[in-house]
């Protein structure tokens, strides 16, 4: 234990500073356990809570400036960038815009705590004009509110979260290979049900070509476009005659649809 304690209290504040900036920028890196970590560290009396979430909320805060720049400048092409190494690629870029619209600008002070969402709905902020000090209050109150619950739990656990590493240490090699093999059946089961999906959107799914085919033909169908408002605005074009409905706005105006008909859905 006095390893350990002896080991963050050199290296403890670069390490929160470096975690936390990698992983809020994007890369699979977890920082919360050097958050926690420090707190129990200063319960210790070995530094003060100040300096991790100071330096947690100035590293998150870099991280997330970054991708709001990059949404500004590139658009949704960066949500799309992003949810590529995502396990769900081809709802991942349509759930962020859901939740970001559902919330607006309040997604940003919860985002720090939601896995994925804290790495997206920055650009998501750039994409939709919000002015930059504006991004700067909301998203810094979060990370500090983030910081702060993580480094207070750390806190509130003192000593016996250094005991409880102790044995969490003693045991990893079979900690590890438990937890290895939950994160394969995990991922396994992630991968069957994105094939599931892949297959069945084939089995749907129509070319552009044999859409146009079907309109120049006068065939009864309804095109609803689920792109969010956001992205018509990008393209700056629909097709001719689709009913424009956000994915938000389908349990309200689904009645809208047609029915009796053909309906063909097109969205990112």
């Amino acid at each position: 234990m006095n390893a350990s304690i002896e080991f963050l209290t050199l290296y403890g504040p670069a390490l929160v500073f470096a975690t936390v900036l990698l992983e809020q920028a994007g890369l699979p890196i977890p920082c919360t356990p050097w958050l926690i970590a420090s707190g129990a560290l200063a319960r210790l009396g070995q530094g003060t809570v100040a300096v991790p979430i100071a330096l947690a909320t100035v590293a998150a805060s870099l991280g997330h400036t970054m991708w709001y720049l990059a949404g500004r400048r590139w658009g949704s092409g960066v949500l799309r960038v992003i949810c590529k190494v995502s396990l769900e690629p081809e709802v991942c870029v349509q759930r962020t815009e859901n939740i970001f619209t559902r919330h607006g600008e309040r997604a940003l002070i919860v985002a720090p705590f939601i896995p994925g969402l804290t790495t997206l709905a920055p650009p998501l902020a750039g994409m939709s004009g919000m002015r930059l000090r504006r991004f700067l209050t909301l998203d810094t109150t979060g990370d500090l509110l983030w910081a702060t619950t993580f480094v207070g739990l750390g806190w509130i656990a003192g000593e016996p979260f250094f005991r409880a590493l102790e044995v969490v240490l003693r045991y990893a090699g079979s900690t590890v290979a438990a937890l290895a093999a939950g994160l394969a059946l995990y991922l396994g089961y992630k991968l069957l049900q994105r094939l599931r999906f892949r297959t069945e959107l084939r089995m749907a799914r129509l070319s552009p070509g044999e859409l146009k085919q079907l309109l120049d033909d006068g065939a009864a169908l309804v095109v609803v476009d689920l792109r969010h408002l956001r992205e018509v605005e990008e393209s700056g074009s629909t097709l001719p005659g689709a009913l424009h409905i956000s994915p938000h706005e389908l349990d309200r105006r689904h009645g809208e649809i047609a029915r009796g008909r053909e309906v063909v859905l097109f969205c990112s």
